[in-house]
């Protein structure tokens, strides 16, 4: 169990109560941004999504991302884009740099990610998901799913060897939320005009 006073979360009423004067230090305070971060990013996932939408949504308002009457079918893409992205906020900001991929047609990849897509394995690979893809009628979460599985089964490839080169074709970094999720946002056409042209840069290089 932990002591009285050496817990790292707690409400506004239980700080005043577990408050003793007694415990204060004459040391010098250290401001550990790193640590507030991290404090905040438990509350918000600890917060309903209504809660981090209405935290989320002005930023990329400011950033002129999203229209500010944003409504309808956009509505709810903008809804289902902070929610990706729920559990790695520490503040209501960093929305407008995590999403900014969402926002581009383009892929500019840096040096680690074209690393990434030049194993000897990946054209093919690609290609593959391509027509995976291209020929999705509905186009899900489910079905995406479907579509790494059945070029898991196709090209022999699995893991991440799989998961990887697609997650840096489609969004251009190594990590980030749930796959098929985030290629579901990102929507068919340009998913596919982001493997097109890798792709054939990878085939002429």
């Amino acid at each position: 169990m932990v002591a009285k006073g050496e817990e790292e979360l707690f409400t506004k009423d239980e700080f005043i109560d577990i408050f003793d004067p007694e415990r204060l230090s004459t040391s010098p305070a250290v401001f550990d941004t790193g640590k507030l971060k991290w404090m905040n990013n438990q509350y918000i996932k600890s917060s309903s999504l209504e809660r981090v939408i209405d935290l989320a949504l002005p930023h990329l308002i400011e950033a002129e991302k999203v229209d500010e009457n944003v409504s309808g079918e956009d509505r709810k893409w903008v809804e289902e884009l902070i929610a990706l992205y729920k559990d790695q906020l520490n503040y209501g900001a960093e929305i407008v740099e995590l999403t900014e991929l969402f926002f581009k047609e383009e892929i500019d990849y840096g040096v680690s990610e074209m690393e990434v897509l030049q194993q000897e394995h990946v054209p093919n690979m690609l290609s593959h998901f391509q027509i995976e893809v291209g020929q999705m009628e509905e186009f899900t979460p489910e079905n995406i799913k479907a579509a790494i599985k059945a070029t898991q089964k196709t090209t022999g490839v699995k893991g991440k060897k799989l998961f990887m080169p697609i997650r840096v074709a489609v969004t251009g970094q190594q990590h980030g939320p749930e796959l098929p999720n985030a290629i579901h946002l990102l929507g068919q056409r340009t998913v596919m005009n982001r493997l097109n042209k890798i792709v054939g840069e990878l085939n002429h290089s």
